[in-house]
């Protein structure tokens, strides 16, 4: 693993820092790398992005990787005023771009946390006061790393985490989203409980023994399924539009199905089926009407419907009524039968429109 050269010859002692150590000292590849130096970050031999107001950091993509370089004083100081230990550690870089493991500097002791599973700030409460962001962050290293929170860094989050409100919304979702999907999100969400996410978030704490139950991809509409809080959540953290899409349309099909409605049945996908499936499953209601809707193919599609004559609007009502009709048995899926019944339903709406 190297540096590139132009980044390593032209800036002077330069280190590796952050979350890219912590995942070479665990056998993985960084998919980007935090790097700080003690040269000007002006005009540099190389293109750069995002540089902040004081020239004190600047951002590069050199062969499809992502680099974020800062300048830094004291390394020492640096490193102790990172998030957690198991992110202070830093790794010399070579004038010919070459990182070496065995030169660690770790003046936090990170590397012992990181093999014990330790989440710990070398100074919690002014670390989690800089930036509550990193509360946030320390439920997704949680979650996806299995670490167990040392005492003084969990009263330090909880402590802290009210001011979370006081932060941009646009920084909030992304290490959210990852303490969502992690693999230890069990372990994650009963720290996120005890900080109060749902108070401070709008993320409700009620499903979130369900959630841990369900495909990662499914989390987020389990987590606010019957809790009516999902408009709240998108105000205090600003989810994409289609994440609050996602879990807007999935919440509002089970509450059909719930409420013998069958809207659902001509709008719902296969991914979405499958994510409430699950959710039904954990939640110990029945999903046999979504596995039966998967699974039985109308023998009468939209095409035949457009055949004999039904437009527009009626298309879809008349889906639906199949659908609720099969669903519950009322009649059979045979051709001829659900023809019948689609002469039936127009019937009826052509009397209700004369009436």
């Amino acid at each position: 693993m190297k540096i590139p050269q132009i980044i390593a010859k032209n800036l002077d002692a330069l280190f590796v820092v952050g979350g890219a150590v912590r995942d070479l000292l665990l056998g993985k590849t960084p998919k980007e790398f935090d790097l700080i130096t003690k040269s000007s970050l002006k005009s540099l031999p190389f293109r750069t992005y995002g540089e902040s107001r004081n020239d004190q950091t600047v951002g590069a993509y050199i062969k499809g990787i992502k680099y974020d370089i800062s300048f830094y004083e004291s390394l020492e100081d640096d490193l102790k005023r990172r998030d957690f230990t198991v992110n202070s550690m830093a790794i010399p870089v070579d004038h010919d771009g070459g990182i070496d493991l065995s030169k660690i500097i770790d003046p936090c002791d990170g590397t012992r946390d990181l093999k014990n599973k330790i989440l710990r700030s070398f100074n919690p409460f002014e670390n989690m006061k800089a930036d509550p962001v990193r509360i946030i962050r320390g439920l997704r290293f949680i979650s996806e790393y299995d670490l167990d929170v040392e005492d003084s860094t969990l009263r330090s989050m909880k402590e802290v985490f009210p001011s979370i409100i006081k932060t941009s919304k646009e920084r909030i979702f992304p290490p959210l989203n990852a303490f969502i999907r992690g693999t230890y999100f069990s372990k994650a969400a009963s720290i996120a409980k005890y900080i109060d996410v749902e108070r401070y978030l709008s993320l409700p704490s009620k499903n979130l023994s369900i959630a841990k139950d369900v495909d990662p991809e499914c989390r987020l509409p389990a987590i606010f399924f019957e809790t009516g809080k999902i408009d709240e959540f998108a105000v205090k953290v600003f989810p994409p539009k289609n994440v609050v899409r996602k879990i807007s349309r999935i919440c509002d099909f089970g509450d059909q199905i719930l409420n013998k409605r069958y809207e659902w049945t001509v709008k719902i996908s296969p991914q979405e089926a499958t994510c409430l499936i699950e959710l039904f499953e954990s939640s110990g209601l029945d999903p046999a009407i979504l596995k039966d809707r998967m699974r039985i193919k109308l023998n009468l599609q939209p095409a035949d419907l457009v055949a004999m004559g039904v437009t527009g609007k009626d298309i879809s009502e008349c889906m639906i009524e199949l659908w609720r009709g099969i669903l519950t048995r009322t009649f059979t899926n045979e051709k001829n039968i659900l023809a019948e019944e689609i002469s039936k339903i127009m019937d009826r709406i052509h009397t209700e429109i004369k009436g």
